[in-house]
């Protein structure tokens, strides 16, 4: 039997500290300084733009339908390098590349190069519906080492103590987008980010930190992701166990979570925020959370709590059809499926369709939620 475990309720992102609520118009003008204060505790901050992006091609063979670059950041004196891979279509090649005719393209863009996740099916189902994709290695960003700072972006922003592994990853991003839009052929308005696991909550920070990611698709990202501190469960079901706390993630994971959050460590229900608040900041774009209802670990609960909190402030913003969620039956994954669900989620977007219904329902109708804005 599953035990829940509620920390108090989330917190009102459009409250004021005098009490009083802001208006849609006020919260835009106010979430500059709302989304520096929550990326600092959460993550320990961004680290500097670069001075310096260029694109290196490595190999342009006029038949290719996989182009690799390079891509050089940091500052003038000093940058790091990683790969950056762009599939290309036979027919897009050919309008785009070869005649330079059409419009540029839309990209669905991940950094989890490190996993064995983006498959052929995924690429060409993407392809079909119109989207160019890239993927680079986050870890070619910085390494995944507790403790470690070294190597990497380490190297060229040395002075800078406080952003973590997760903040460097969501840097690079940006960089990749910073090297995309200087390629033709790529639709710079029209990027999404998706992303798994650690590679979920780095999206999540991506998109909340660089505004020009107009889609974003956190996959199973769980606590110090998509799901809500303030509610956990134990004993669950037939498979026991418990979801991830912020306590497994601060012994576990240090060189994720922002210096702050260990003054919240074994009273969770004190943060100023919860993870709604990054989805929140995310509106108007486009949003869409993908979770396994058997992936008990990274907490799916949680994670719909969070997902209804954020589809409240988006309906107080005026733009609830862009905020949806997927709960499919299943666990630790991120497969054809959950891409399909999120390239379709763009293209309904892209051509003025709305969102499908199966993406806006409430997983767990029967759980209370835990927090009472509209």
């Amino acid at each position: 039997m599953s035990q829940i475990k509620v920390l108090g309720k989330m917190p009102d992102p459009f409250l004021r500290e005098d009490g009083t609520r802001m208006s849609p118009e006020e919260w835009w003008q106010c979430r500059d300084a709302i989304r520096e204060k929550v990326i600092r505790m959460e993550y320990g901050g961004m680290p500097p733009k670069p001075e310096v992006v260029r694109v290196e091609p490595l190999a342009y063979v006029r038949h290719a339908l996989h182009h690799w670059y390079r891509i050089h950041a940091g500052t003038k004196d000093k940058q790091l390098t990683f790969m950056l891979s762009l599939h290309i279509s036979e027919p897009q090649k050919i309008a785009l590349i070869d005649k330079k005719e059409g419009k540029p393209l839309p990209v669905l863009l991940t950094g989890d190069g490190c996993y064995p996740n983006l498959e052929s099916d995924t690429i060409e189902y993407a392809q079909k519906r119109g989207f160019l994709v890239a993927t680079f290695n986050r870890l070619e960003i910085a390494n995944d080492i507790p403790g470690v700072r070294e190597g990497g972006i380490y190297d060229i922003y040395p002075e800078e103590k406080d952003f973590t592994a997760i903040s460097a990853w969501a840097w690079g991003y940006s960089v990749a987008l910073d090297a995309l839009s200087q390629l033709p052929f790529v639709d710079t308005e029209n990027v999404g980010i998706t992303g798994h696991s650690r590679g979920g909550k780095t999206v999540l920070l991506a998109a909340t930190a660089d505004e020009r990611f107009r889609y974003v698709c956190p996959n199973n990202s769980g606590t110090h992701g998509c799901a809500a501190y303030r509610y956990t469960l134990s004993e669950m079901g037939d498979e026991g166990g418990r979801t991830e706390l912020l306590e497994d993630m601060l012994r576990a994971f240090p060189h994720w979570m922002g210096k702050e959050l260990w003054n919240y460590e074994g009273h969770a229900e004190d943060l100023p925020y919860d993870m709604h608040y990054f989805g929140a900041l995310i509106a108007p774009r486009y949003y869409l959370q993908c979770e396994g209802m058997q992936d008990y670990w990274i907490n799916p609960n949680g994670s719909r709590q969070t997902y209804m909190a954020v589809r409240a402030c988006y309906r107080y913003l005026g733009y609830e059809d862009h905020a949806a969620a997927w709960f499919r039956h299943g666990k630790h994954r991120h497969k054809l499926p959950d891409f399909e669900q999120f390239v379709d989620f763009m293209y309904r977007a892209m051509h003025g369709l709305s969102t499908a219904e199966h993406l806006q329902v409430d997983p767990y109708p029967n759980e209370p939620l835990i927090f009472d804005f509209s």
